[in-house]
Order: structure tokens, then C-alpha cells, then sequence
């Protein structure tokens, strides 16, 4: 998915039922297949710029504006997820044109370090290290036996 964005911050847009940290909601009129939708509801995409990257978990919303060619549509995002796609520039106001692609397995490392919970960044690492502390074990025992 291809367009022009504006942000809505999550607290305007769910005033009753916050959105969970690392979420975004984009309208349904982006992927106007129905079960394209459903397989990609609560699936981890990156969205990217011409100055940033960063990645958040994926929901529709009836409510948001679609692509019309003429205005950009609405994206409920945090704002440390602006700031990247933005470049930490002074200046964020305004539409952004993003790439939104699915998340493939490869990034999953780039998924944990821009994950804006610290609790979900910290235990993220934690379980990459772990892993890799495994295989060096087994290695160390392969080479060392």
C-alpha cells in the first residue's frame, strides 16, 4: 500500500477503547479485499519514508478517511512513530507519503528494537540474545567435542 498519510493521535481517535502500544489503524478502503483484510488484521507491516522506517501491528477502522486521490487518508499512529517516519524533523505537521508493506520473518530483530513499550523491547532483546547464547553453545559443543 502506497499513499499520502495524516496522523491521528491514538487518544482522538479512542476516546473509550485505547489502542495497545505498537498498533496502528489505517481504513479498510486500502485493502479493499475482505479476506486479504482479515489476514492482515494483527500482523506486524513496516511502514517506510523518505526518512524513516519503523514497524507497528496492523487494524482497520470504518471511521478513518480512505485514499481518495485528492486528500491523503488517516493514520492512527503514536507519535514516537511519527517522529521516525518523519526524520526527528521540527516540522510534522502535514501529510507524509508511506509504503505499507508486510513484516517479513527476517525483520523480526528491527520489530523488537522500534516496539515503543520498553517492557516489549527489553524482553525482545532479552529472548534474541538467548537465542543466540543457544546456538553459540552448540557450536562451542560441536567444535570442542
Amino acid at each position: 500500500m502506497n499513499g499520502s498519510f495524516n496522523r491521528i493521535a491514538p487518544a482522538a481517535f479512542a476516546e473509550k477503547v485505547g489502542i495497545p502500544l505498537g498498533w496502528m489503524v489505517i481504513s479498510h478502503r486500502w485493502m479493499p479485499d475482505k479476506s486479504e483484510r482479515r489476514r492482515a488484521h494483527g500482523k506486524w507491516f513496516r511502514l517506510k519514508s523518505a526518512h524513516g522506517t519503523t514497524y507497528r501491528v496492523l487494524r482497520f477502522s470504518a471511521n478513518l478517511a480512505g485514499s481518495p486521490p485528492d486528500k491523503p487518508g488517516d493514520l492512527v499512529v503514536d507519535w514516537p512513530a511519527w517522529l521516525e517516519l518523519n526524520g526527528y524533523a521540527d516540522d510534522v505537521t502535514g501529510p507524509l507519503q508511506l509504503e505499507i508493506t508486510k513484516a517479513s520473518l527476517w525483520q523480526l530483530p528491527q520489530l523488537a528494537a522500534s516496539h515503543p513499550d520498553p517492557a516489549m523491547r527489553l524482553s525482545s532483546m532479552l529472548g534474541f540474545v538467548s537465542v543466540v547464547l543457544g546456538v553459540l553453545s552448540i557450536v562451542l559443543a560441536v567444535v570442542l567435542t
